[in-house]
Protein backbone atom coordinates (compact mmCIF):
# COMPACT_ATOMS: atom_id res chain seq x y z
CA UNK A 1 0.00 0.00 0.00
CA UNK A 2 1.36 3.44 -0.90
CA UNK A 3 1.06 6.33 1.56
CA UNK A 4 -2.36 5.33 2.88
CA UNK A 5 -2.13 2.27 5.11
CA UNK A 6 -4.86 -0.35 5.16
CA UNK A 7 -6.45 0.60 8.47
CA UNK A 8 -6.57 4.33 7.90
CA UNK A 9 -7.81 3.88 4.36
CA UNK A 10 -10.64 1.54 5.41
CA UNK A 11 -11.53 3.76 8.32
CA UNK A 12 -11.52 6.94 6.26
CA UNK A 13 -13.70 5.50 3.52
CA UNK A 14 -16.18 3.84 5.88
CA UNK A 15 -16.49 6.92 8.10
CA UNK A 16 -17.17 9.06 5.04
CA UNK A 17 -19.86 6.70 3.78
CA UNK A 18 -21.60 6.75 7.16
CA UNK A 19 -21.57 10.54 7.16
CA UNK A 20 -22.42 11.00 3.49
CA UNK A 21 -24.58 8.23 2.06
CA UNK A 22 -23.72 7.74 -1.59
CA UNK A 23 -23.44 3.97 -1.74
CA UNK A 24 -21.12 1.17 -0.83
CA UNK A 25 -17.61 2.17 -0.03
CA UNK A 26 -16.08 -0.88 -1.66
CA UNK A 27 -15.37 -2.45 1.73
CA UNK A 28 -18.89 -3.71 2.43
CA UNK A 29 -20.26 -0.75 4.37
CA UNK A 30 -24.00 -0.32 3.85
CA UNK A 31 -25.13 3.20 2.93
CA UNK A 32 -27.28 5.20 5.28
CA UNK A 33 -30.70 6.29 4.10
CA UNK A 34 -30.81 9.92 5.19
CA UNK A 35 -29.14 12.92 3.66
CA UNK A 36 -29.40 14.90 0.45
CA UNK A 37 -27.28 12.61 -1.81
CA UNK A 38 -28.26 9.03 -2.53
CA UNK A 39 -27.63 6.40 -5.15
CA UNK A 40 -30.77 5.56 -7.11
CA UNK A 41 -30.48 1.84 -7.71
CA UNK A 42 -27.48 1.42 -5.42
CA UNK A 43 -23.96 0.29 -6.20
CA UNK A 44 -21.67 1.52 -8.92
CA UNK A 45 -24.37 1.57 -11.56
CA UNK A 46 -26.83 3.82 -9.71
CA UNK A 47 -27.73 7.39 -10.50
CA UNK A 48 -26.55 10.12 -8.18
CA UNK A 49 -29.28 12.55 -7.15
CA UNK A 50 -28.44 15.97 -5.81
CA UNK A 51 -31.63 17.12 -4.15
CA UNK A 52 -32.41 20.38 -2.44
CA UNK A 53 -29.82 22.24 -4.55
CA UNK A 54 -26.91 20.38 -2.94
CA UNK A 55 -23.93 20.42 -5.33
CA UNK A 56 -22.23 17.19 -6.33
CA UNK A 57 -18.45 16.95 -6.12
CA UNK A 58 -16.83 15.96 -9.41
CA UNK A 59 -13.17 14.95 -9.61
CA UNK A 60 -11.69 14.78 -13.12
CA UNK A 61 -8.24 13.30 -13.62
CA UNK A 62 -6.10 13.07 -16.76
CA UNK A 63 -2.68 12.11 -18.06
CA UNK A 64 -0.54 15.30 -18.29
CA UNK A 65 -1.21 16.20 -21.93
CA UNK A 66 -3.33 19.10 -23.16
CA UNK A 67 -5.16 16.88 -25.64
CA UNK A 68 -6.22 14.51 -22.88
CA UNK A 69 -7.32 17.42 -20.70
CA UNK A 70 -9.31 19.07 -23.48
CA UNK A 71 -11.29 15.88 -24.02
CA UNK A 72 -12.77 15.85 -20.50
CA UNK A 73 -13.26 19.61 -20.10
CA UNK A 74 -16.67 19.84 -21.86
CA UNK A 75 -18.23 17.61 -19.18
CA UNK A 76 -16.34 19.49 -16.47
CA UNK A 77 -17.73 22.78 -17.79
CA UNK A 78 -21.24 21.35 -17.84
CA UNK A 79 -20.83 20.28 -14.21
CA UNK A 80 -19.58 23.73 -13.24
CA UNK A 81 -22.44 25.47 -15.05
CA UNK A 82 -24.90 23.22 -13.20
CA UNK A 83 -23.51 24.50 -9.88
CA UNK A 84 -21.49 21.45 -8.90
CA UNK A 85 -18.04 21.49 -7.31
CA UNK A 86 -15.34 20.54 -9.78
CA UNK A 87 -11.65 19.74 -9.33
CA UNK A 88 -9.31 18.64 -12.13
CA UNK A 89 -6.16 16.65 -11.38
CA UNK A 90 -3.10 16.22 -13.60
CA UNK A 91 0.64 16.88 -13.69
CA UNK A 92 2.13 20.20 -12.66
CA UNK A 93 2.79 21.14 -16.29
CA UNK A 94 -0.93 20.95 -17.09
CA UNK A 95 -2.11 22.68 -13.90
CA UNK A 96 -1.65 26.14 -15.41
CA UNK A 97 -3.99 25.29 -18.29
CA UNK A 98 -6.53 23.84 -15.85
CA UNK A 99 -6.44 27.07 -13.86
CA UNK A 100 -6.59 29.15 -17.06
CA UNK A 101 -9.84 27.36 -17.88
CA UNK A 102 -11.19 28.44 -14.49
CA UNK A 103 -11.04 25.14 -12.58
CA UNK A 104 -9.49 24.15 -9.29
CA UNK A 105 -6.27 22.35 -10.24
CA UNK A 106 -4.72 19.46 -8.34
CA UNK A 107 -1.06 18.89 -9.14
CA UNK A 108 -0.64 15.12 -8.92
CA UNK A 109 1.86 12.65 -10.30
CA UNK A 110 4.51 13.14 -12.97
CA UNK A 111 4.64 15.78 -15.66
CA UNK A 112 4.59 14.71 -19.29
CA UNK A 113 8.37 14.89 -19.45
CA UNK A 114 8.63 12.75 -16.32
CA UNK A 115 6.11 10.29 -17.78
CA UNK A 116 8.26 10.07 -20.90
CA UNK A 117 11.29 9.32 -18.73
CA UNK A 118 9.32 6.53 -17.02
CA UNK A 119 8.50 5.15 -20.45
CA UNK A 120 12.17 5.20 -21.47
CA UNK A 121 13.12 3.35 -18.28
CA UNK A 122 10.60 0.55 -18.84
CA UNK A 123 12.12 -2.77 -19.93
CA UNK A 124 11.09 -4.19 -23.28
CA UNK A 125 8.17 -6.60 -23.09
CA UNK A 126 7.16 -9.35 -25.50
CA UNK A 127 4.76 -7.91 -28.05
CA UNK A 128 1.10 -8.91 -27.90
CA UNK A 129 0.57 -7.80 -31.47
CA UNK A 130 -1.89 -5.11 -30.40
CA UNK A 131 -1.60 -1.59 -31.87
CA UNK A 132 -0.01 1.24 -29.83
CA UNK A 133 0.77 -1.16 -26.98
CA UNK A 134 4.15 0.45 -26.20
CA UNK A 135 2.61 3.81 -25.36
CA UNK A 136 -0.01 2.24 -23.10
CA UNK A 137 2.12 -0.23 -21.20
CA UNK A 138 5.30 1.82 -20.96
CA UNK A 139 4.04 5.39 -20.54
CA UNK A 140 0.47 5.57 -19.30
CA UNK A 141 0.42 2.74 -16.76
CA UNK A 142 3.68 3.61 -14.90
CA UNK A 143 2.57 7.25 -14.91
CA UNK A 144 -0.79 6.29 -13.40
CA UNK A 145 0.93 4.30 -10.67
CA UNK A 146 2.96 7.37 -9.70
CA UNK A 147 -0.11 9.60 -9.91
CA UNK A 148 -2.13 7.38 -7.58
CA UNK A 149 0.35 8.08 -4.79
CA UNK A 150 -0.68 11.76 -4.80
CA UNK A 151 -4.24 11.41 -6.02
CA UNK A 152 -5.74 8.78 -3.72
CA UNK A 153 -4.98 10.42 -0.33
CA UNK A 154 -6.21 13.77 -1.59
CA UNK A 155 -9.39 12.21 -2.99
CA UNK A 156 -10.04 10.45 0.31
CA UNK A 157 -9.80 13.80 2.06
CA UNK A 158 -11.96 15.71 -0.45
CA UNK A 159 -14.66 12.98 -0.79
CA UNK A 160 -15.77 13.28 -4.44
CA UNK A 161 -19.20 11.99 -5.39
CA UNK A 162 -18.18 11.25 -8.97
CA UNK A 163 -14.71 10.47 -10.35
CA UNK A 164 -14.25 10.91 -14.09
CA UNK A 165 -10.94 9.76 -15.56
CA UNK A 166 -9.92 9.51 -19.17
CA UNK A 167 -9.15 5.97 -20.23
CA UNK A 168 -5.35 6.14 -20.00
CA UNK A 169 -5.40 7.64 -16.49
CA UNK A 170 -6.34 4.57 -14.45
CA UNK A 171 -5.24 6.10 -11.12
CA UNK A 172 -8.68 7.68 -11.22
CA UNK A 173 -10.26 4.23 -11.14
CA UNK A 174 -8.44 3.48 -7.89
CA UNK A 175 -9.56 6.80 -6.42
CA UNK A 176 -13.18 6.04 -7.36
CA UNK A 177 -13.03 2.58 -5.78
CA UNK A 178 -11.47 3.76 -2.53
CA UNK A 179 -13.76 6.77 -2.06
CA UNK A 180 -16.95 4.94 -3.06
CA UNK A 181 -17.60 7.59 -5.73
CA UNK A 182 -19.47 6.92 -8.93
CA UNK A 183 -16.94 5.75 -11.49
CA UNK A 184 -16.97 7.22 -15.00
CA UNK A 185 -14.40 6.41 -17.72
CA UNK A 186 -14.10 9.08 -20.40
CA UNK A 187 -13.03 7.88 -23.83
CA UNK A 188 -10.23 9.62 -25.72
CA UNK A 189 -11.01 8.17 -29.12
CA UNK A 190 -10.83 4.49 -29.97
CA UNK A 191 -12.85 2.44 -27.48
CA UNK A 192 -10.94 -0.75 -26.60
CA UNK A 193 -12.64 -4.03 -27.28
CA UNK A 194 -12.51 -6.77 -24.65
CA UNK A 195 -9.44 -8.47 -26.16
CA UNK A 196 -7.67 -5.13 -26.56
CA UNK A 197 -8.32 -4.20 -22.93
CA UNK A 198 -7.09 -7.57 -21.72
CA UNK A 199 -3.92 -7.36 -23.78
CA UNK A 200 -3.01 -3.73 -23.24
CA UNK A 201 -4.44 -2.50 -19.95
CA UNK A 202 -5.35 -5.47 -17.79
CA UNK A 203 -1.88 -6.74 -16.72
CA UNK A 204 -0.54 -3.36 -15.59
CA UNK A 205 -3.89 -2.31 -14.17
CA UNK A 206 -4.12 -5.52 -12.14
CA UNK A 207 -0.74 -4.72 -10.62
CA UNK A 208 -1.93 -1.23 -9.68
CA UNK A 209 -5.11 -2.64 -8.13
CA UNK A 210 -3.10 -5.16 -6.11
CA UNK A 211 -0.83 -2.38 -4.86
CA UNK A 212 -3.85 -0.49 -3.53
CA UNK A 213 -5.63 -3.65 -2.32
CA UNK A 214 -8.66 -3.32 -4.59
CA UNK A 215 -8.33 -6.54 -6.62
CA UNK A 216 -12.03 -6.59 -7.56
CA UNK A 217 -11.50 -3.34 -9.46
CA UNK A 218 -9.77 -5.27 -12.27
CA UNK A 219 -13.24 -6.65 -13.07
CA UNK A 220 -15.42 -3.80 -11.83
CA UNK A 221 -13.72 -1.15 -13.97
CA UNK A 222 -15.66 -2.51 -16.94
CA UNK A 223 -18.92 -1.90 -15.06
CA UNK A 224 -18.25 1.84 -14.92
CA UNK A 225 -20.05 4.29 -17.19
CA UNK A 226 -18.00 4.69 -20.37
CA UNK A 227 -18.39 7.96 -22.28
CA UNK A 228 -17.78 7.42 -25.99
CA UNK A 229 -16.78 10.52 -27.97
CA UNK A 230 -16.70 8.80 -31.37
CA UNK A 231 -19.50 9.47 -33.86
CA UNK A 232 -21.20 6.40 -35.37
CA UNK A 233 -19.13 6.41 -38.58
CA UNK A 234 -15.93 5.92 -36.56
CA UNK A 235 -17.10 3.26 -34.12
CA UNK A 236 -15.77 -0.25 -34.47
CA UNK A 237 -16.36 -3.49 -32.60
CA UNK A 238 -18.23 -4.16 -29.38
CA UNK A 239 -16.50 -2.18 -26.60
CA UNK A 240 -15.18 -3.82 -23.44
CA UNK A 241 -17.54 -1.70 -21.31
CA UNK A 242 -21.09 -2.85 -20.74
CA UNK A 243 -22.61 0.60 -20.19
CA UNK A 244 -21.56 2.95 -22.99
CA UNK A 245 -22.98 6.46 -23.21
CA UNK A 246 -22.26 8.60 -26.28
CA UNK A 247 -21.18 12.17 -25.56
CA UNK A 248 -20.59 14.93 -28.06
CA UNK A 249 -16.87 15.72 -28.26
CA UNK A 250 -15.79 19.29 -27.71
CA UNK A 251 -12.87 21.15 -29.21
CA UNK A 252 -10.44 22.95 -26.91
CA UNK A 253 -11.68 26.44 -26.00
CA UNK A 254 -9.82 29.67 -26.34
CA UNK A 255 -9.13 31.40 -23.05
CA UNK A 256 -11.01 34.64 -22.33
CA UNK A 257 -9.47 37.36 -24.48
CA UNK A 258 -7.38 34.93 -26.53
CA UNK A 259 -7.29 35.79 -30.24
CA UNK A 260 -5.65 34.67 -33.44
CA UNK A 261 -2.66 36.77 -34.53
CA UNK A 262 -3.39 39.72 -36.79
CA UNK A 263 -0.96 38.24 -39.33
CA UNK A 264 -3.55 35.57 -40.10
CA UNK A 265 -5.85 38.16 -41.63
CA UNK A 266 -3.02 39.37 -43.86
CA UNK A 267 -2.46 35.99 -45.53
CA UNK A 268 -3.04 36.33 -49.28
CA UNK A 269 -5.14 33.28 -50.27
CA UNK A 270 -8.87 32.86 -49.66
CA UNK A 271 -8.50 29.31 -48.26
CA UNK A 272 -6.25 27.92 -45.52
CA UNK A 273 -4.63 24.59 -44.67
CA UNK A 274 -3.75 23.89 -41.05
CA UNK A 275 -0.75 21.71 -40.19
CA UNK A 276 -0.04 20.44 -36.67
CA UNK A 277 1.52 17.51 -34.84
CA UNK A 278 -0.22 18.44 -31.60
CA UNK A 279 1.22 19.05 -28.15
CA UNK A 280 2.95 15.68 -27.69
CA UNK A 281 4.25 14.46 -31.07
CA UNK A 282 5.48 17.85 -32.31
CA UNK A 283 9.02 16.67 -31.59
CA UNK A 284 8.91 14.67 -34.86
CA UNK A 285 10.50 17.67 -36.52
CA UNK A 286 11.47 15.89 -39.73
CA UNK A 287 7.81 15.07 -40.37
CA UNK A 288 6.79 18.67 -39.77
CA UNK A 289 9.54 20.00 -42.05
CA UNK A 290 8.62 17.62 -44.88
CA UNK A 291 4.95 18.55 -44.60
CA UNK A 292 5.73 22.27 -44.63
CA UNK A 293 7.91 21.83 -47.70
CA UNK A 294 5.13 20.00 -49.54
CA UNK A 295 2.19 22.18 -48.52
CA UNK A 296 3.75 25.61 -49.00
CA UNK A 297 3.91 25.04 -52.77
CA UNK A 298 0.11 24.76 -52.98
CA UNK A 299 -2.06 27.85 -53.71
CA UNK A 300 -3.43 27.96 -50.16
CA UNK A 301 -2.48 29.74 -46.97
CA UNK A 302 -0.59 27.40 -44.63
CA UNK A 303 -0.90 27.89 -40.87
CA UNK A 304 1.42 25.67 -38.83
CA UNK A 305 1.55 25.14 -35.08
CA UNK A 306 5.04 23.93 -34.23
CA UNK A 307 4.38 22.84 -30.64
CA UNK A 308 4.62 24.27 -27.11
CA UNK A 309 7.94 25.82 -26.24
CA UNK A 310 9.24 25.76 -29.82
CA UNK A 311 10.74 28.64 -31.79
CA UNK A 312 9.05 28.90 -35.20
CA UNK A 313 12.06 30.81 -36.53
CA UNK A 314 14.06 27.58 -36.25
CA UNK A 315 12.16 26.32 -39.31
CA UNK A 316 13.77 29.02 -41.42
CA UNK A 317 12.28 31.77 -43.58
CA UNK A 318 8.88 31.05 -45.11
CA UNK A 319 6.94 32.59 -48.02
CA UNK A 320 4.29 35.25 -47.26
CA UNK A 321 1.37 32.80 -47.32
CA UNK A 322 2.88 30.61 -44.55
CA UNK A 323 2.39 31.44 -40.85
CA UNK A 324 4.11 29.48 -38.06
CA UNK A 325 3.26 29.75 -34.35
CA UNK A 326 3.91 27.52 -31.32
CA UNK A 327 0.21 27.28 -30.54
CA UNK A 328 -3.11 28.62 -31.82
CA UNK A 329 -6.58 27.88 -30.39
CA UNK A 330 -8.32 25.42 -32.70
CA UNK A 331 -11.74 26.73 -31.75
CA UNK A 332 -10.80 30.00 -33.49
CA UNK A 333 -8.60 28.61 -36.26
CA UNK A 334 -10.52 25.64 -37.67
CA UNK A 335 -13.55 27.63 -38.87
CA UNK A 336 -11.13 29.38 -41.27
CA UNK A 337 -9.72 26.16 -42.73
CA UNK A 338 -10.51 23.90 -45.69
CA UNK A 339 -8.11 21.03 -44.83
CA UNK A 340 -6.33 19.75 -41.72
CA UNK A 341 -3.00 17.93 -41.93
CA UNK A 342 -2.21 16.39 -38.55
CA UNK A 343 -0.96 13.42 -36.58
CA UNK A 344 -4.37 11.87 -36.00
CA UNK A 345 -4.75 12.44 -32.29
CA UNK A 346 -8.38 12.22 -31.22
CA UNK A 347 -8.62 15.91 -30.35
CA UNK A 348 -7.62 17.34 -33.72
CA UNK A 349 -9.31 14.44 -35.56
CA UNK A 350 -12.68 15.16 -33.97
CA UNK A 351 -12.14 18.92 -34.00
CA UNK A 352 -11.67 18.84 -37.77
CA UNK A 353 -14.73 16.62 -38.23
CA UNK A 354 -16.80 18.89 -35.98
CA UNK A 355 -16.16 21.54 -38.65
CA UNK A 356 -16.74 19.16 -41.58
CA UNK A 357 -13.08 19.26 -42.66
CA UNK A 358 -11.29 16.45 -44.54
CA UNK A 359 -7.90 15.44 -43.19
CA UNK A 360 -4.49 14.18 -44.21
CA UNK A 361 -3.35 12.09 -41.27
CA UNK A 362 0.35 11.54 -40.47
CA UNK A 363 0.14 9.12 -37.50
CA UNK A 364 3.18 8.95 -35.22
CA UNK A 365 2.18 6.77 -32.27
CA UNK A 366 -0.39 5.84 -29.62
CA UNK A 367 -3.87 5.31 -31.09
CA UNK A 368 -3.20 7.51 -34.13
CA UNK A 369 -2.75 4.65 -36.60
CA UNK A 370 -6.16 3.24 -35.68
CA UNK A 371 -7.72 6.70 -35.87
CA UNK A 372 -6.24 7.14 -39.34
CA UNK A 373 -7.61 3.80 -40.51
CA UNK A 374 -11.08 4.54 -39.17
CA UNK A 375 -11.13 7.94 -40.89
CA UNK A 376 -9.84 6.44 -44.14
CA UNK A 377 -12.63 3.84 -44.08
CA UNK A 378 -15.19 6.56 -43.40
CA UNK A 379 -13.98 8.44 -46.47
CA UNK A 380 -12.99 11.57 -44.56
CA UNK A 381 -9.20 11.25 -44.72
CA UNK A 382 -6.08 9.94 -46.39
CA UNK A 383 -3.12 8.74 -44.35
CA UNK A 384 0.65 8.51 -44.76
CA UNK A 385 2.72 6.33 -42.43
CA UNK A 386 6.03 7.57 -41.03
CA UNK A 387 8.06 5.93 -43.80
CA UNK A 388 5.77 7.42 -46.48
CA UNK A 389 6.04 11.07 -45.46
CA UNK A 390 7.90 13.31 -47.89
CA UNK A 391 7.26 16.74 -49.34
CA UNK A 392 6.02 15.18 -52.58
CA UNK A 393 3.73 12.60 -50.94
CA UNK A 394 2.17 15.18 -48.63
CA UNK A 395 1.55 17.59 -51.49
CA UNK A 396 0.02 14.86 -53.68
CA UNK A 397 -2.31 13.66 -50.90
CA UNK A 398 -3.39 17.23 -50.09
CA UNK A 399 -4.20 17.87 -53.77
CA UNK A 400 -6.29 14.70 -53.84
CA UNK A 401 -8.23 15.68 -50.72
CA UNK A 402 -8.86 19.22 -51.95
CA UNK A 403 -9.67 18.17 -55.50
CA UNK A 404 -12.34 15.57 -54.73
CA UNK A 405 -15.51 16.79 -53.10
CA UNK A 406 -16.34 13.31 -51.82
CA UNK A 407 -13.96 13.74 -48.88
CA UNK A 408 -15.62 16.98 -47.81
CA UNK A 409 -19.08 15.48 -48.30
CA UNK A 410 -18.16 12.54 -46.05
CA UNK A 411 -16.70 14.92 -43.45
CA UNK A 412 -19.94 16.93 -43.50
CA UNK A 413 -21.88 13.71 -42.89
CA UNK A 414 -19.76 12.96 -39.82
CA UNK A 415 -20.17 16.57 -38.72
CA UNK A 416 -23.93 16.00 -38.66
CA UNK A 417 -23.45 12.81 -36.63
CA UNK A 418 -21.42 14.72 -34.04
CA UNK A 419 -24.06 17.44 -33.83
CA UNK A 420 -26.69 14.77 -33.12
CA UNK A 421 -24.77 13.22 -30.21
CA UNK A 422 -25.92 13.94 -26.61
CA UNK A 423 -24.45 17.14 -25.24
CA UNK A 424 -22.24 17.09 -22.13
CA UNK A 425 -25.08 18.81 -20.26
CA UNK A 426 -27.46 16.00 -21.17
CA UNK A 427 -24.93 13.34 -20.16
CA UNK A 428 -24.36 15.15 -16.88
CA UNK A 429 -28.11 15.12 -16.29
CA UNK A 430 -28.18 11.35 -16.82
CA UNK A 431 -25.17 10.76 -14.54
CA UNK A 432 -26.69 12.81 -11.72
CA UNK A 433 -30.12 11.25 -12.00
CA UNK A 434 -32.06 13.69 -14.16
CA UNK A 435 -34.30 12.80 -17.08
Amino acid sequence: MRRVDRASRRGAVCRERRRRPIGRCGRGCEPAVAGPRVWAGGGRGGRLHATGGTPVRFLFTTFPAIGHLNTVLPLARAARRAGHEVAVASGADVAAEIARQGFTAWEVGPTRAEAAALRAAEPDRPSTGQPFETDLTAMFLPSAAKRAVDLVPRALQWRPDVVVHEISEVAGAVAAALTGARHVVHGLGITPTGPMWEALFAPGFAQLCAEWEVPALTRDVLEADYLDILPPSLRTEQPAWRRVRPIRPGIGRAAPGEQLPAALDALPHPETIHLTLGTVFFEARGVLEAAIAGLRDLPFNLVVTTGPGTDPAAFGPQPPHVLLAPYLPHSLLLPRCCLVVAHGGAGIMLGALEHGLPQLMLPQGAEQFLNAELCRRAGVALALGPAEVSADSVAAAARDLLGRYGYTRAAERVRAEIAAMPTPARVLDVLTGGR
